[in-house]
């Protein structure tokens, strides 16, 4: 059990101490609650913050439960088997992921920031959590075609599917906890509020002040 996001984060970063004050590093979050778990990171290790944006394509009639998503550069992450399983329509598809490439674009265009540069780079994403790992994978994929030296995962709590899932594309995951039981990231911290875009930019402006 966390107490919050920055208490998670200072957990993760501890993990992540080799990267410490590492100029070629950068730690991503994925907006919105991620972006609070890649700034303690970031705080704890003196490296450059920034945000992958990716979304979770939801189910018809189901936004909590995700069939896959779409991240930044309009890369997707399906679950196929799922779909197929369930009759998803490939219409139904295409349609969510015009929609969520449009709310990516002006994601970041409200916080001021460009798709992130991580050529060379080793690039630690951060999320507050995986439920079934699509979410992360998609930035993941988009940010390997970004060339970077190394991706690394990490994340506070995660289900072991989706662990499993990020361990076969990810050049390393780290992961605090991976229970046997998973409903929710929700209820594996004991402070749990949801973040808005303002939230995200004030982070953004806390480690660039920090950085000067």
């Amino acid at each position: 059990m966390f107490q919050d996001r920055i208490d998670a984060g200072r957990q993760l970063a501890a993990k992540l101490s080799k990267y410490k004050g590492r100029k070629d590093a950068v730690v991503l979050g994925i907006p919105r609650g991620g972006v609070e778990i890649a700034y303690a990171i970031a705080k704890e290790l003196k490296v450059k913050l920034g945000i992958a944006v990716s979304k979770k394509l939801p189910f018809p009639g189901n936004p909590e439960l995700a069939v896959g998503a779409v991240a930044f550069g309009g890369v997707v992450s399906l679950d196929d088997s799922f779909v197929l399983q369930h009759g998803v329509g490939k219409d139904y598809v295409e349609a969510e992921k015009k929609k969520l490439a449009a709310e990516i674009k002006r994601r970041y265009l409200a916080y001021g920031i460009k798709f992130p540069n991580v050529k060379g780079k080793t690039t630690v994403v951060a999320d507050d959590g995986m439920a079934t790992g699509h979410t992360v994978l998609a930035a993941v994929r988009a940010l390997r075609k970004g060339k970077p030296k190394r991706i690394v995962v990490a994340v506070p709590v995660s289900s072991q599917q989706a662990a499993e899932l990020l361990r076969a594309e990810a050049d390393e995951v780290i992961c605090l906890d991976t229970p046997e039981f998973f409903m929710a990231v929700g209820e594996f911290y004991r402070s749990f509020s949801q973040l808005t875009d303002e939230d995200v930019i004030n982070y953004l402006k806390l480690a660039k002040a920090a950085a000067k």
